[in-house]
């Protein structure tokens, strides 16, 4: 939203740009030793950024640029951004060493960057007015963000850019731990800021402070209420203009100076503007406490102060809505102590939340925020789960076994639903947390695999009898090959990228294929085939493992179970868990279908399924394999042919080499078939 505000003589209407938040994160804290800009800072997994993001937001803020390393890019994403996304508006800038101006190179051995002032000019594409600029490692406090946010608001260059800063006292901002930097301000009579000057290093000197520039050879005393810049900045677009006149003179008296670790600083850009009476930058006095990160023996006096100002109210225990309103919304028995993120899934954010029960025993749950752009009908995928669980808890029973463990077990939420929508629209639910077993993201030995296929297998036999038709299908035409392969033709005649001429062996090969993408759905259709309860995403962390026994006790995330073929379920564990390369392996020579492995698993399934699947069912296992490689490799080439607009790519020709690696494994299939048919046909008469 615009702020509307009159101005001239004939108040015509002028629209202010909203001040954008600029969060300075590219540093990778070396005192500190680590990434602290995701550190955690509370028991439920808070960052000092949800903090400063959350206040600024509360003040008007609706933007936030991130300046950051790229190759930290996924850790930030992770850690805040894909969280806070929905909140405000997130963007990223990238600070990289060798942007920098025409005819100047970087100096061998440089690995610094360039400082604060090259790090904002890296944003300069993605703000147009006025900003606020602030560390990543640093708490201002809610009444800086409202004072800075209100003048930036309501105050414009005229004859003179006019930027503001939050100061702080001194001593509330030095550490016990340690040096700090600190642009120490010089104020007149109105609160303008006369000049600024970065001391680099200033430690505290008993109840005074001290600063050095000769490594500590010499301290000059320095007055513990000097004002001080903790880098919280607001200014307006001139401001970029401003930094980029002025870096060329900057490098060409740094690289003569001090090659390696000569920074350009936001101060020296400003000290210089108000130098040349270009300038004036209003200091706004900050009510509240500063507190940072510097070394790691800061963080407990940040975590507890934080916690303090939650007990008093300042913030709540959950500065998104979210989590917090549906930690309250669930029958959780006991009180929740905290909540922080775990597992390793890509699609749904996962919380472990700790709880103490009324007899004081600690407990485990499970919550989880459904990510609704993948599963667009949450209500029907929570219907299916209900009632997969409760129909497989009544069998476990039946059996003398442990619903609670071999499992899932929906919590209701206080009236009785088994989802929750908070006040943003998201779709939460809640697990009993799984004790004393482990799932694993990859095969660590054989035996992992065979337990999961045992696991799958049972999983088919305890549902071997529900009625499959009557479940949703929360992702329409999952694996209907035959219609998937109708795409794949249609991508290829758009051609929308030009890219079909240079893979036409690729193609080729997929298209000699039609009778692989028919064979499952023709039979359905005549009815030779039963409907099945399927998992639809076999992969081994999908099994809990006893951490005791070793033996696979419960297939967990079932948001994709679906009716389908038993052969599918089968395949895609083949597919795979078999396979002797990563998924994108590029050297089409480490690629094949490991025939141990396919005995190891084939075995499991069939022992776990313990004669539920018809005689056609298990001859066909090898086919379901086949199937599901060529389907899963046809779909990646339609996302090449597409414009990569589906699968994640992490580089170049990414889904490409994805669909060759399956094309590969199909054809060392082929050239194996009638060993797998033999595996089969040998397991299914001895077990």
């Amino acid at each position: 939203m615009n702020v509307v505000i009159h101005v001239g003589t004939n108040k015509e209407d002028y629209v202010m740009k909203k001040p954008v938040l600029v969060i300075m994160a590219a540093g990778m804290g070396s005192r500190y030793g680590g990434l602290k800009q995701i550190d955690p800072i509370d028991a439920t997994g808070h960052i000092i950024m949800d903090f400063s993001i959350f206040d600024a937001k509360r003040a008007g803020f609706e933007k936030v640029v991130f300046i950051i390393k790229k190759e930290n890019e996924a850790d930030f994403k992770e850690a805040i951004g894909n969280r806070i996304g929905k909140y405000i508006q997130v963007e990223y800038a990238y600070q990289d060493l060798h942007n920098i101006p025409e005819g100047f190179e970087v100096p061998e051995g440089r690995v610094k960057p360039w400082g604060t002032a090259h790090a904002v000019l890296s944003a300069i594409d993605l703000i147009d007015g006025p900003f606020v600029v602030i560390n990543a490692d640093d708490y201002y406090g809610r009444d800086a963000f409202q004072k800075i946010y209100d003048f930036l608001s309501t105050h414009e260059d005229d004859d003179k850019y006019r930027y503001a800063m939050v100061g702080y006292r001194l001593e509330n901002t030095l550490t016990e731990n340690g040096h700090v930097a600190r642009g120490v301000c010089t104020l007149d009579e109105n609160d303008y800021l006369v000049k600024v000057e970065e001391r680099t290093r200033i430690e505290k000197k008993g109840d005074g402070a001290a600063y050095t520039e000769d490594d500590g050879a010499t301290w000059i005393p320095l007055p513990v209420d000097s004002v001080v810049s903790m880098n919280m900045w607001g200014f307006t677009a001139s401001f970029l203009q401003e930094i980029k006149k002025g870096f060329a003179a900057f490098m060409e008296e740094g690289l003569k100076n001090n090659p390696l670790k000569c920074e350009y600083f936001l101060p020296t850009v400003v000290s210089n503007l108000l130098a040349d009476y270009r300038a004036t930058v209003t200091v706004l006095t900050s009510q509240d406490k500063w507190f940072g990160v510097t070394y790691k023996e800061d963080k407990p006096v940040v975590v507890a102060a934080i916690q303090s100002m939650k007990d008093n109210g300042i913030y709540p225990e959950e500065v998104w809505c979210g989590r917090s309103e549906a930690l309250s919304a669930f029958q959780i028995d006991g009180a929740v102590v905290s909540a922080t993120r775990y597992g390793s899934g890509h699609i749904n954010d996962t919380f472990l939340v700790k709880t103490i029960k009324t007899d004081g025993a600690e407990g485990r749950v499970i919550l989880q925020r459904m990510n609704t752009n993948i599963f667009t009908k949450p209500v029907e995928l929570m219907d299916n789960i209900l009632g997969v669980t409760s129909f497989l808890r009544e069998r476990i029973m039946e059996n003398g076994g442990n619903p609670d463990r071999e499992t899932l077990t929906v919590i209701p939420t206080k009236e009785g639903n088994s989802y929750f929508v908070d006040s943003e629209g998201d779709y939460w639910r809640c697990y009993i947390f799984i004790e004393g077993a482990t799932s694993y993201d990859k095969v660590e030995n054989p035996e992992d695999f065979y337990q999961s296929a045992v696991a799958f297998g049972n999983f088919q036999r305890l549902l071997a009898d529900y009625p499959a038709e009557t479940l949703h299908e929360t992702i329409q035409g999952f694996h209907d090959t035959k219609a998937r392969f109708e795409v794949f033709k249609k991508a290829i005649a758009d051609d929308v990228c030009g890219r079909a001429a240079s893979v036409k062996a690729e193609i080729d090969f997929y298209l000699s294929q039609e009778d692989t993408a028919n064979v499952f759905g023709d039979m359905l259709a005549k009815g030779e085939l039963p409907l099945r309860v399927t998992h639809n995403d076999t992969k081994l962390n999908n099994i809990m493992i006893d951490d005791e026994t070793h033996k696979g006790i419960c297939v967990i995330d079932l948001d994709t179970v679906m009716p389908g073929l038993a052969m599918n379920d089968f395949g895609d564990s083949i597919r795979f868990g078999a396979s002797t390369a990563a998924e994108d392996e590029t050297d089409l020579d480490k690629v094949w279908c490991d025939m141990e492995l396919f005995e190891l698993y084939a075995k499991g399934f069939i022992e776990g399924c313990d004669g539920r699947l018809t005689d056609k069912e298990i001859e066909l296992l090898p086919m379901g394999a086949k199937v599901m490689t060529f389907e899963c490799g046809m779909r990646f080439l339609t996302d090449y042919l597409q414009g990569d607009t589906y699968f994640k790519i992490h580089r170049e020709h990414h889904n490409l080499d994805r669909a060759r690696t399956q094309m590969k494994l199909v054809q060392d299939m082929e050239k194996k078939w009638d060993e797998m048919n033999a595996i089969v046909k040998r397991l299914s008469s001895t077990i």
